[in-house]
């Protein structure tokens, strides 16, 4: 049976990578390959040509198991490849094969990175990727009466591990709280909520994702939830695209900005406070290139009163990742020499803004870390769209 796996997964990664034409258009697109020393390995055309010889050439010895192993989990599965494979050649699933590459290389007992395996261990043992007692995920709603979902909730605030373990995610988390509290949502949270299994599936694990999925699926179903709104896209899009169709159907799934446009379009939200601020929006790559989410954010940023929204040179389905996507935030690689986040703090600077906005916990953290590494912090600050809305009303 195992070997059968091992067989499919092999099969599967050839037939998707069968379509790449080796253009290379991919590379430019690539964020690995913007801090790397131009290793061919280290891009999206060198990351899957690798994989795809490997599995082909039947590649077993440890060392050079090994060596993919670091080649294929150093993609942060931002989907750009994807995006310009699209628009210039054939239209290959990268990701899709990148992502088999993990489960083939779990398989094989080789992956994922040693980091990874101890977010992994703590999913199995914590039901959260960060090593967090239940006894502290608690710990963020000190100050704040937020209630426990139940049968009058309308909407199930689903909160993710990253806010009750990170202070900036908190803040995230309780300014959503406090716009749902303004609106007057009729929200529930549910106190020993589980990880939704992103990080599992994106590092290879299924059964452990299958295990966490059904988990979150059965909670719901006894609680009758039929909305959830998501402080994280990457909750969000494991809801909306890994979640089996069946058992979701009847609950609608809501990043968090979208559902704050639709209480902005209902006058349950309104901001008077003007904030005299030129800002640029991070799009975070599992709400946009991902799911198509990019009108929402940038809606509820021309509602605030004295925004001035600048974009990206690279933005929307071309914005740079933050580089904390497909298990990036428990592991660093010896051949990258420079941070994206970095590299996405001077582009905000050289576009003069004040002020990043972004709507992931994620890309809040490594914006955070980039303005302090690239040391500008008294010129450039970071903040959430729901802090941001927090502050105009």
């Amino acid at each position: 049976m195992e070997q059968e796996v091992k067989e499919k997964l092999g099969n599967d990664i050839l037939d998707i990578l069968s379509y790449c034409i080796n253009c290379r258009f991919c590379l430019p697109a690539c964020p690995l390959f913007d801090i790397t020393a131009g290793d061919m390995r280290q891009g999206a055309s060198g990351v899957t040509r690798s994989l795809y010889y490997a599995v082909k050439w039947g590649m077993t010895d440890k060392e050079t198991l090994n060596e993919l192993r670091d080649i294929v989990y150093s993609c942060m599965t931002c989907k750009n490849c994807e995006i310009a494979c699209k628009n210039l050649a054939t239209a290959t699933k990268l990701v899709d094969a990148i992502e088999k590459g993990r489960q083939l290389l779990i398989e094989e007992m080789i992956g994922p990175m040693p980091e990874q395996k101890r977010a992994l261990e703590s999913l199995e043992r914590y039901q959260n990727p960060y090593g967090m007692p239940p006894s502290e995920r608690k710990d963020w709603l000190k100050g704040l009466d937020v209630p426990t979902f139940s049968k009058e909730s309308e909407v199930l605030f689903f909160v993710g591990c990253t806010a009750p373990h990170d202070a900036y995610a908190q803040n995230m988390a309780r300014a959503l709280v406090k716009l749902l509290e303004t609106a007057k949502v009729k929200f529930g949270i549910i106190e020993d909520e589980v990880c939704c299994g992103n990080p599992s599936v994106k590092m290879g694990e299924l059964l452990l994702f299958e295990d966490l999925c059904e988990k979150n699926l059965d909670q719901f179903k006894s609680l009758g939830v039929k909305h959830i709104v998501t402080l994280s896209p990457h909750c969000f899009d494991t809801f909306v695209n890994r979640y089996p169709e069946g058992a979701m159907q009847g609950i609608k799934v809501q990043h968090y900005t979208q559902f704050l446009v639709d209480l902005i379009d209902q006058k349950k939200l309104t901001f008077g406070k003007k904030i005299e601020k030129k800002v640029a929006y991070q799009d975070p790559c599992y709400l946009g290139r991902h799911n198509d989410v990019y009108d929402a954010p940038r809606k509820a940023l021309h509602n605030i009163p004295g925004i001035k929204l600048v974009e990206f040179n690279r933005a929307r389905a071309d914005s740079l990742c933050c580089g904390g996507g497909g298990g990036r935030m428990w592991t660093d690689f010896e051949a990258e020499i420079e941070r994206i986040a970095n590299l996405r703090v001077r582009e905000a600077l050289e576009i003069g803004v004040e002020m990043i906005v972004t709507a992931c916990p994620w890309c809040y953290i490594n914006m955070v870390d980039g303005v302090k590494s690239v040391n500008v912090e008294d010129k450039l600050k970071v903040e959430d769209l729901a802090e941001l809305c927090v502050g105009a009303l």
